[in-house]
């Protein structure tokens, strides 16, 4: 049985060593912390005592990856899938817009559904369908030097449909501006999104917290396939011979008699290890800014709520306490605790009035280097999983998966990585 060392315990190394161990390959998985699942994990807040996630994420119908993979640990109940498309737009003073599918069969319910959307004009709702219906039979490539802005203002795309919709996708699907992020990946993105299913554009939320939906299951899996398991233990240098790698050196003791090494950790981690030639170039990485705010009193009643022209981009309804989400969190990331607090109250009060008053207890949680910046600068930076090492192979939402830095993106790159080991395994057979 070939033997794999798995460098990096979050949701792509994890996915890479539950794929390997399906196929019989014998797994050892080291990760530096004391907790598994990297961005995707949960842990105990410290004064209600109540598991939280370190930040909330939206899945979609069109996750194939994430859902294949959640269906190999036995965990697909762990999530639901609406029944139909629904988004409930929140402008100021409590204000809803309801985006939401029709009866019709696909595609008819969503076109259909997008032309009854009251943000939006006569005028912006032709818009924005003629470039969804033109988006299913664009050949990316061509869009491959432009951004998302310029792409659209090409498209002749009304500011209100720019703002209002193209830019509450780009901003939650890619984690930056649209005249940052690449046109070429956000086009790939959408046909995903819109033209791959009546169930693509669905939203997925986890039932409980990411640990329960993820991690658990993940660790039972692995435990049943007999992958060891090697927590707080920090990866410091890498031995290469005869361009193969021989060692591993941890700060607890050195590995040896592997066949395959697989690096599932950041970019600039393997860069500090000096074992590829990555030093002329570098990743830029864009902030996420979650906030959990418990209530004495909560009048919310939907799960899920985006809002309209604000700081805050979208709240997630937990009962006794709210999840605010900030993608692209650049102007907030720098600033104190007390600082963001008062900003996302006020924020509050514009559009849900007197809800301020109900918060009893505020916790912060900041991703400083989140995901990578879709850009078309970055993209072109990306590495593929197979290496110039021979038995070095590569894993992380960072390299050439074709999608952003998402949950999806981590799992496929996972799931790359193991089939390219697998085939390199039965070559050399």
């Amino acid at each position: 049985m070939k033997k794999v060392l798995v460098i990096g315990g979050g949701l792509s190394g994890l996915s890479a060593a539950c794929y390997l161990s399906h196929n019989k390959f014998d797994v050892t998985l080291i990760e530096s912390t004391h907790k598994l699942g990297g961005k995707t994990h949960s842990f105990q807040e410290r004064n209600t005592k109540i598991e939280i996630d370190n930040g909330q994420h939206i899945l979609l119908g069109c996750y194939f990856e994430t859902l294949n993979f959640l269906r190999l640990i036995s965990a697909i109940d762990k999530i639901k899938i609406q029944g139909e498309f629904s988004i409930n737009y929140l402008t100021q003073n409590f204000k809803f817009h309801k985006l939401k599918s029709s009866n019709f069969f696909y595609p008819l319910n969503l076109l259909y559904g997008l032309f009854s959307f009251s943000l939006l004009t006569f005028k912006d709702k032709l818009s924005l369908l003629r470039l969804l219906l033109k988006v299913k039979f664009t050949d990316t490539a061509s869009l491959k030097d432009i951004s998302v802005k310029k792409w659209l203002e090409n498209e002749n795309q009304t500011q209100a449909t720019i703002r209002l919709f193209w830019e509450v996708i780009c901003v939650g699907a890619l984690n930056t501006s649209t005249d940052v992020a690449s046109a070429k990946l956000f086009c790939e993105i959408l046909k995903q999104i819109f033209w791959t299913g009546s169930n693509s554009f669905k939203i997925i939320l986890p039932e409980n917290s990411l640990n329960d939906t993820f991690i658990y299951p993940i660790v039972s899996f692995l435990k049943k396939n007999n992958v060891r398991l090697l927590k707080s233990e920090k990866c410091e240098k890498v031995t290469i011979s005869e361009n193969k790698i021989t060692e591993v050196k941890t700060d607890k003791r050195n590995l040896t008699g592997f066949d395959y090494y697989l690096m599932a950790v950041p970019f600039y981690s393997l860069k500090s290890l000096e074992i590829l030639n990555t030093n002329h170039f570098d990743i830029k990485y864009s902030p996420i800014l979650n906030a959990y705010l418990w209530l004495n009193n909560n009048p919310l009643k939907e799960p899920f709520y985006a809002f309209t022209d604000s700081l805050i981009h979208w709240l997630f309804n937990k009962g006794d306490f709210i999840n605010i989400t900030i993608s692209n969190a650049v102007s907030l990331i720098s600033k104190s605790k007390s600082e963001i607090e008062n900003l996302l109250l006020n924020e509050l009060e514009k559009f849900i009035p007197d809800l301020s008053k109900e918060v009893r207890h505020i916790v912060i949680i900041k991703e400083k280097k989140a995901t990578f910046i879709p850009s078309n600068e970055n993209l072109g930076k990306r590495l593929n999983s197979k290496t110039e090492i021979s038995n070095l192979f590569l894993a992380g939402d960072w390299t050439n998966t074709k999608l952003p830095s998402t949950i999806e993106g981590a799992i496929k790159s996972g799931r790359i990585a193991a089939e390219e080991i697998i085939k390199d395994y039965f070559d050399r057979k």
